[in-house]
């Protein structure tokens, strides 16, 4: 039977992205890694779950306040809407406007989205922080976004650098990267990872006991 994506999701955020790349890499999959010009707001803080992609647009010419409410209003109907344990995965090319922050943000964790990568700008972190809400980020802006911005399409697939990611693909992100892990592939990387996980227990307290690398490698096959 497959994984329930709670369940799912909940076994990736105790792994990290390093693991995951190497369980792709061991079954002979490509690694699809994100430019690490999108750097986190927490580094501390590891985030997984199921991507829920959008693409933007600049509006040009801007079309005003008034007008732009009418053009904005279906991207912020979206946010309770967005799945438990979803990843909003925002792409804005040509625009540069404030694309996401803290009163969005505050609206996706109520229900249930655990982050934000945004190739895009961020605004309002501040609040963010404040929040705890994790965001993965290209640039800052202050400018609101209406009037000038608007949503294009959503749970279409997305490009990043060049990366694709799809609705239903499993995003790890954390201070070293963001992995995107093929949705059809999602439920075997995970199992791999573990693994290596596991072997890298041993792996880590032969090398505190002063055990060469080589050995461990050649004892356990990870390193």
């Amino acid at each position: 039977m497959p994984i329930p994506t709670a369940e799912l999701c909940a076994r990736y955020r105790r792994l990290y992205v390093p693991a995951v790349c190497d369980a792709l890499y061991e079954l002979g999959l490509p690694e699809p890694v994100l430019p690490s010009t999108l750097r986190p707001l927490h580094p501390e803080r590891r985030i997984a779950g199921v991507a829920y992609t959008l693409l933007g647009r600049a509006i040009a010419p801007p079309v005003g306040w008034e007008a732009g409410i009418d053009r904005i209003s279906s991207y912020l109907d979206l946010f309770p809407r967005l799945p438990a344990d979803s990843i909003l995965v925002s792409v804005n090319p040509g625009s540069d406007v404030g694309h996401f922050g803290e009163l969005t943000a505050t609206s996706a964790q109520r229900h249930g989205c655990v982050g934000v990568i945004l190739d895009g700008n961020l605004r309002d972190v501040a609040g963010l922080r404040e929040i705890g809400f994790q965001v993965f980020y290209r640039d800052l802006s202050p400018l609101n976004a209406i009037g000038r911005w608007e949503m294009a399409a959503v749970q279409v697939p997305v490009t990043i650098g060049d990366v694709t990611v799809r609705p239903g693909d499993v995003i790890v992100a954390e201070f070293d990267g963001i992995v995107v892990v093929p949705a059809g592939e999602a439920e075997r990387v995970l199992e791999t990872a573990e693994a290596i996980v596991g072997s890298e227990v041993h792996v880590r307290a032969e090398m505190a006991a002063g055990e060469s690398p080589l050995a461990s490698l050649q004892r356990h096959g990870h390193i």
